[in-house]
């Protein structure tokens, strides 16, 4: 059976982002322009993503960036879903989608080098906004979408979100369900990380690894005076430079208004990175109940028709490290 074609485009998008770095995908080739995309029910999120909206959206990031770099052989992707809901319960790989490589009709604009080139960037930025003329080339793609994109670099709006990030780090800390699967996904050391190629690697969170380990497996530590304060004033401070924040808005509820919402983003990212612009999304904001409204009610606008669903600072950074994947070997189901 020929699979050259799809392990050369598979190992271009196996570098798609996913929440918490799951990789929460498989793929069983079937020949050179068939495949059956499948979910892994143990790398859901079940706490943080109770309904698999987020994992959905996961879904569609790579989806995106499966067709992206299908473009240089002139093909494109057309998926087929299934329509079944995410199911942690479910044991081993579940069938998702059909997926079929098709002759491309419309020319790529984006290079697929740019998923390569793709990074989230936790580091301080260059203290410097964000370009008019890209912020409404990024708007234009969320529009495509049927996404809204708004943002500000308004300093007091910029402070006011790097804070309401800062402030659900630490109370989904202080919540065990949350904590424990956060820290599930934690790899402490580049050991760790090389040796799953998965997770929240602490070189790419920028955290040193005692700190991590503080803060997922020594909680109670956070009740002493001064140490909260401290950790709280180390993270905000990762995060100076910063001079544009973004929210977005659009369908996110349905299934496949989730996958949507994460091709969208697949090309606002990447769209970001041919820019030379980084992005760091703050998730726990949305899956904060508490955050999330906080920042609806910030943001309230009576025009927008649909809820928002990410927040995320943008900027201008060095180039950050890149976290580790999962050999594409490993994604295969043979």
């Amino acid at each position: 059976m020929q699979t050259k074609i799809w392990r050369d485009i598979l190992d271009y998008a196996r570098w798609a982002p996913s929440p918490h770095n799951t990789q929460h995908w498989k793929f069983k080739l079937v020949d050179e322009t068939h495949a059956v995309l499948l979910y892994e029910p143990s790398r859901l999120l079940p706490v943080e993503d109770g309904k698999g909206q987020f994992m959905a959206s996961g879904f569609g990031l790579i989806l995106e960036m499966i067709s992206i770099a299908a473009a240089p052989h002139g093909l494109e992707l057309k998926v087929d879903l299934f329509d079944v809901p995410l199911d942690d319960s479910k044991v081993g790989p579940q069938p998702f989608a059909n997926l079929s490589l098709i002759p491309r009709v419309i020319p790529e604009p984006l290079d697929r080098e740019l998923i390569l080139q793709r990074r989230t960037s936790r580091l301080p930025y260059e203290d410097s906004p964000v370009s008019p003329a890209v912020l409404t080339e990024l708007a234009e793609v969320a529009t495509s979408f049927g996404h809204q994109l708004e943002f500000s670099s308004d300093p007091k709006e910029v402070a006011w979100v790097l804070g309401l990030n800062a402030n659900t780090m630490f109370l989904d800390l202080r919540d065990k369900t949350t904590r424990d699967e956060i820290g599930h996904w934690v790899r402490y050391s580049i050991a760790h990380a090389k040796k799953t190629g998965d997770g929240l690697a602490a070189f790419a969170m920028l955290f040193p690894g005692w700190m991590m380990t503080l803060f997922f497996k020594h909680n109670w530590l956070f009740q002493i005076p001064g140490v909260h304060q401290l950790c709280k004033w180390v993270y905000t401070k990762s995060m100076r430079g910063t001079k544009t924040v973004a929210w977005i808005s659009g369908k996110f509820e349905e299934q496949r208004d989730c996958i949507n919402s994460g091709r969208m983003l697949a090309r606002l990212w990447l769209t970001m990175t041919k820019h030379g612009v980084y992005l760091h999304p703050f998730g726990s904001v949305i899956t904060n109940a508490r955050s999330h409204k906080e920042m609806k009610d910030h943001f309230a606008n009576p025009e927008r028709k649909e809820p928002l669903w990410l927040l995320v600072r943008l900027g201008h950074s060095n180039e950050p490290p890149r976290a580790m994947r999962i050999a594409l070997e490993d994604l295969i189901i043979h």
